[in-house]
């Protein structure tokens, strides 16, 4: 699967940089998909080698292979339903489906009571209430350039033809809840808590890095990045980082047998 994907990844990020106006969008926007393509380049390699880790049977490997899929999921679903149509958008929707089934594989075969000994056994409260209030902080944001308009007009930042934001609709559909329930689950103890955790922080670590990457082209081409969503941004960035180097060091082996061959085994 990581090896398909990563054939689907290099041909769909190759046309959006080598093809002239891939993505029939103002130049603003030409410019963020490029540099967000840079960055998905370089998580290729990322991709295949914490597959082999995880077949080898990291749980550190693991944790990080699901983290560039849910990474890889996000993107390519903006990538479908927000860029206009061109020549790369099956590429853009079977990287989709294939990073969502891996991903729901790849977290259905963890078996939480073995992998549960291997985590730090003084709480993970700090980080629970850190993803609860970012992800509360970014739909607040996001919230606050929609809520405005409901009685008439459109939001600052708008998608192409005037449709949503593909942003807006996969963050306050998918990926905040997900933060923030993932982070309810670290306070409340739940013993599936910590690797959905080290899943949500990889996520948002190269989210955040590709966002900069975004922001470091508009500024370059004379545009306004955003300075306060950057600077959120920064933040995130740092503290999801801190939190896994830490969690990595302290992390323990987990019981034999926490990761079953496939998802319907019993």
């Amino acid at each position: 699967m990581s090896w398909l994907l990563a054939a689907l990844l290099l041909t769909a990020t190759l046309y959006g940089l080598l093809a002239e106006h891939a993505y029939r969008l103002s130049r603003s926007l030409e410019l963020q998909g490029i540099a967000q393509d840079v960055l998905t380049l370089a998580t290729i390699p990322v991709l295949l080698w914490a597959a082999r880790r995880s077949r080898a049977g990291s749980l550190p490997g693991h944790l990080l292979w699901l983290g560039t899929l849910a990474y890889l999921a996000y993107s390519y679903l903006v990538y479908a339903i927000g860029v206009p149509q061109n020549p790369a958008f099956l590429l853009y929707t079977s990287i989709l489906a294939l990073s969502v089934a891996a991903l729901i594989d790849g977290i259905g075969r963890i078996d939480a009571r073995k992998v549960c000994p291997a985590f730090d056994g003084r709480g993970h409260k700090g980080t629970g209430w850190f993803l609860i209030a970012f992800g509360s902080a970014f739909a607040a944001l996001w919230l606050s350039d929609i809520v405005p308009t409901i009685g008439g007009g459109l939001p600052g930042t708008i998608g192409a033809g005037e449709l949503p934001n593909p942003v807006y609709v996969a963050d306050l559909a998918f990926a905040l809840p997900a933060v923030v329930a993932t982070g309810a689950a670290l306070v409340r103890g739940h013993v599936a808590a910590p690797v959905l955790g080290a899943v949500v922080l990889v996520k948002v670590v190269t989210l955040g890095l590709a966002i900069s990457a975004m922001a470091v082209a508009i500024l370059l081409d004379g545009g306004d990045p955003g300075w306060p969503v950057v600077a959120l941004v920064a933040v995130m960035i740092a503290v999801c980082t801190t939190i896994l180097v830490r969690g990595a060091r302290r992390l323990g082996v987990p019981a034999s047998g926490w990761l079953r061959e496939t998802l319907w085994e019993r």
